[in-house]
């Protein structure tokens, strides 16, 4: 059995729509920061960044993306990092949902600008709710039990419209978008940031 925090902060993303009885989304973590480009291993599809505090972080791009936009060992960058959470019930005898990474390149400025977003997504089967303790328990398809407590309003409103036995589609989002400071390029023709071909993301 894991027990997780399923939200345990963040404020909410996209207001309720008018089917907030069947979904909810939202932000998780948003923050801006400035790093150098350490390595760009392509064996094992990792990006080693060294944050203004000089902290490593390692970003997983997936075995989807052929290489970074603009990116090259050195590169001092301008980094936002955005994380999102989003809930639906399935529609009956919809296809399972399928993970993705997309990346996306152009230009701020002149500055080359690059974009990766990966898209985790779950099936999952409700086995409890307790709207009191804005708790909830689920199955997801790999046969893995969960347990995770509620903490955002958008979340613990869609939690009062489950009951056991709905099927749940999980989509977490992370999305890390950067500007190569110092290196200014004129295109010679209108560049259009543009998505690669989806692919399965590495779990």
């Amino acid at each position: 059995m894991t027990v997780c925090a399923f939200i345990m902060g963040g404020e909410v993303a996209t207001g309720l729509s008018p089917q907030a009885h069947a979904q909810a989304s939202v932000l998780l973590k948003h923050q801006t920061t400035t790093a150098i480009v350490e390595t760009i291993d392509t064996s094992t599809r990792e990006l080693l960044l060294r944050d203004a505090r000089g902290n490593l972080v390692t970003i997983e791009y997936g075995s989807s993306v052929r290489d970074l936009p603009h990116l090259a060992a050195g590169d001092k960058l301008s980094i936002s990092f955005v994380e999102t959470l989003g809930a639906e019930l399935a529609q009956p005898g919809s296809p399972l949902p399928e993970s993705t990474v997309q990346v996306a390149r152009g230009y701020v400025k002149g500055h080359p600008r690059g974009v990766i977003a990966s898209f985790r997504r779950e099936r999952a089967k409700i086995t409890s709710v307790d709207v009191a303790t804005h708790t909830v328990s689920f199955v997801t398809d790999d046969g893995d039990s969960h347990i995770a407590v509620l903490r955002t309003k958008a979340m613990q409103d869609f939690l009062k419209t489950l009951k056991v036995g709905d099927v749940v589609d999980i989509t977490r989002m992370e999305s890390i978008s950067y500007v190569i400071k110092g290196q200014v390029t004129v295109p010679t023709a209108p560049v259009v940031a543009a998505p690669a071909a989806s692919a399965p993301a590495a779990k």
